[in-house]
Parts: structure tokens; sequence; C-alpha cells
């Protein structure tokens, strides 16, 4: 973490409900770690605020003189401004919410939350129980932590990647018009946007999947795909192309490999395609591929192999030439 700035902004984000990176939250939670203490007083100042009775009547700068005193010297100390403006969007966000439950909730109760993705981009989202999803444009999901078979629970309409944070004694379901998914720890990808091709796709662990009339069980891998109203399983081809890469995730490493080898080893990784002009399949090469930048691997291939490189479409396609 290079500055208090950084880390305020963070805590601001995961008291106000926002989505983090994979990255961010783990910043987040090694600070938590290092500052268990601070973390909890100011988990209960946040609780109290947002048990105010009438969200529409709430002062942020009263909100703030209350909570300035207790945060004196600490790590949010000179940070004046922009926690004000932090809280008073937290409680225009939390208004929104109690607005919207009566008509969003469908009964499953007021513990209900709400996200939605009008969008064109992915939105990231963390959810209460520190669950990481990546809800994908015109989807929504509604989740609460307090069903009555004291189930975590995620409705989903639409397509969503979900890496669920694991709980002792708390399983985690996503319910979809089509099928549900049972899951103890892991991550995956559940694609409900088309009734006639839905689907589950498992990055890590293990998760059941279960329609009205069968179920399946599948690991890491592997998918279950709804076709002709049947559970079909089988292996996931390219899990780079499915899920996206994360770039601290890739570390490859090269040693006098064929240059044919290594563009298959780098596709298969991250997704992205290298294709040889002519005269290259016969080079071998010796190089450390980190991270899943497009660009800076075919910078990096073109180098070792003395070629040049074009890019066929930014971060996803290149070829190298002579």
């Amino acid at each position: 973490m290079n500055s208090n700035e950084d880390i305020n902004g963070l805590l601001a984000r995961h008291f106000a409900h926002e989505g983090l990176t994979p990255r961010q939250q783990s910043l987040l939670e090694s600070w938590i770690k290092a500052n268990e203490g601070e973390y909890v007083r100011l988990k209960k100042l946040m609780s109290a605020s947002a048990a105010t009775p009438d969200p529409a009547m709430f002062d942020a700068g009263a909100a703030w003189r209350k909570v300035e005193p207790r945060l004196r010297g600490s790590l949010w100390s000179g940070m004046r401004h922009k926690a004000m403006l932090i809280v008073s969007v937290a409680a225009a966000l939390l208004l929104i919410v109690v607005l919207a439950l009566p008509y969003l909730s469908g009964g499953r109760g007021s513990d209900m939350v709400q996200y939605a993705n009008n969008g064109a981009a992915e939105q990231h989202i963390l959810l209460p129980d520190s669950s990481e999803v990546v809800l994908y444009p015109e989807a929504t999901l509604a989740y609460t932590g307090k069903s009555a078979d004291k189930m975590r629970l995620a409705r989903l309409k639409g397509k969503a990647f979900f890496k669920v944070k694991k709980q002792h004694g708390a399983s985690f379901k996503v319910e979809t018009d089509m099928m549900n998914v049972l899951v103890m720890g892991t991550s995956f990808l559940v694609d409900a946007s088309h009734e006639e091709n839905a689907g589950v796709y498992v990055k890590t662990g293990r998760v059941k999947v279960t329609t009205g009339r069968e179920s399946v069980v599948i690991e890491k891998n592997e998918k279950a795909e709804l076709i002709d109203g049947r559970l079909r399983t089988g292996v996931i081809g390219s899990p780079a192309a499915r899920f996206g890469t994360d770039d601290a995730d890739v570390s490859l490493v090269f040693s006098n490999e064929p240059l044919v080898k290594v563009v298959a080893e780098i596709e298969n990784h991250t997704g992205i395609r290298i294709d040889l002009g002519s005269g290259l399949d016969d080079n071998f090469i010796t190089t450390r591929i980190d991270g899943a930048d497009g660009d800076e691997i075919a910078k990096e291939l073109a180098f070792v192999c003395g070629c040049r490189y074009k890019t066929l479409a930014a971060g996803k396609h290149y070829m190298l030439y002579k």
C-alpha cells in the first residue's frame, strides 16, 4: 500500500459495498489483518451511521462532526473533505437501496440487497460476506445472507462470475430461472442470459448444479450446460478465454523452447493469440513472461526472436514476422 490515501479510498468503497478488484481486495484484507482494532472501530462507526432511522433526513455534516473526534490522529486525519463526500455518497446509496427494496425484493424479505448493471461494461461487486462478483451488462443480482435455511442466497438474472468467500457452516447458493448452483467456496461463472444455452463454468473448487429433474457435480475447468432441457457436462476447452485472466496470475518461463510451443502456452494461459509468419517455426527462445499484457508479450517475443510484430486485435491477437 503506497499511502494512507489509498487505504482510505478502499475502506470507503468497502463500507459503501462498492466493487473492488481482486488486487484491491487483497490489499484491503492485508491492512485489516494488520490493523484489526482500527477496522473494528471504523466498522462500528459505519454500522451506527447505516442504522439511521430516516435515510432521507441524513445530514452528512452532522455525521462527520460526530465521527471526526474519534478519528483524530488516525490514518483518516487530514481527509475531512474527501470523507464528507464519501459519507454523502454512501448515504445517497443507502437511501436508493432502502426505497427500492419494497419493489425489488420479490417477497424474499427486507434483508435482500439488489444490484443491477445497466451499463455496457462489466461491474465488480463486493457482497456483504466479502464474496466477489463480476456482473455482466444487463444482469441483475439479489443477495441475502439471511435466508430461511441459513444459506447465503444470490438470485441471478443474466451472467455473472462469482468468487465465493468461504464461511464455516454457511453454504452459498445461486438461483436462476433454469438451474441452481450450490457451493461452499470456489470461483465459477454462471451464464443464464439465454434459456436455450444456460451454463455453469468452474474456475476453481467444486459445485453442484441442479435443475428440476437432475443434478451434477463439476470441478475445476469443467462445465455443465443446459442443452435441450438436459444437463450436459464436459471440460472447458479454453479457460482463459472463458474467464479472462488476472495479470498477477501469469508467470511463464521458457528455456530454449520452440517458438511454436511458446505461443501455444501463452494462448492457453492468457487467451492471447500470436500467429507466426513464414520462417519463424524453427526458432528456439529463452525468456520469461510475467503478466497478461498482449502488447508487452508481443514486444518481448519479437525482441528475443529478432523479428517484428503487428497488432491484429489489441490485447487479443498479434502476429510475429520477419
